[in-house]
């Protein structure tokens, strides 16, 4: 029987109940993301709740994962619960388009959204809540997170690379400009897969960049988490 359980350097995740399994994509997006010392973070869409825990091991003082499928917001908060953060690490189960912080900001928020706008939803309620853009668009989660970033927040997230200039333009309607955009690729001359882009209300320029998966640099920003 296959393990369902994800080992990495300094924890382990389940994710046999969360519809998106741990993968690449989560993976990168929480190693790329700016996390510092200190900061509290808004993980949105945790699913199994890597990118938050990821971000806890980098120091996050706070860490919230929100996640809209019951059975995936249990197995995160016992994920958190077994990590070495348990104690900075709070789960909540809602939708972000309708969740109420009470006038709570965040330092970081970061989200592997869904991302399928074509096609027949997946198989089954909570795989269709993980994959397909019925569930979060990008203008409901670049307009909902604006308002609920610190002074100096960013919001980093991984999509399709097709879909870069819309969320680019979802981003600037909300009042964030893009600061950084990475292109990711899985193997070289290969047209890029995803792209990475992180947001800010604070302005200044975009820096451009690109990730071979596999490649020195990859490996760079992944070594603190892949065993």
């Amino acid at each position: 029987m296959k393990e369902r359980l994800f080992r990495f350097r300094q924890f382990s995740v389940s994710h046999s109940a969360s519809a998106m399994k741990v993968g690449t994509d989560g993976v990168t997006l929480g190693a790329w993301a700016s996390v510092g010392v200190g900061d509290t973070v808004l993980d949105v869409g945790a699913g199994c709740g890597l990118i938050g825990l990821m971000a806890a091991q980098r120091g996050a003082a706070a860490v919230t994962l929100l996640e809209i499928d019951p059975l995936a917001a249990e197995e995160a908060a016992a994920n958190a619960a077994a990590s070495p953060w348990g104690d900075r690490t709070e789960t909540i189960c809602a939708d972000f388009t309708a969740v109420d912080f009470a006038g709570r900001r965040f330092d970081r928020i970061i989200s592997n959204p869904p991302f399928f706008t074509n096609g027949a939803l997946a198989p089954g309620a909570a795989r269709a809540l993980a994959r397909h853009e019925s569930s979060l668009t990008l203008e409901s989660l670049t307009g909902r997170a604006a308002p609920l970033l610190a002074p100096g927040g960013t919001l980093s997230v991984i999509i399709p690379a097709d879909s870069a200039e819309r969320a680019i333009f979802a981003a600037g309607i909300a009042g964030l400009c893009c600061l950084r955009r990475t292109e990711l690729f899985t193997r070289q001359g290969a047209p890029p897969r995803r792209v990475l882009l992180e947001f800010s209300a604070s302005g200044g320029p975009c820096v451009h960049s690109d990730l071979i998966v596999g490649s020195d640099d990859y490996k760079t920003i992944t070594s603190s988490f892949y065993l």
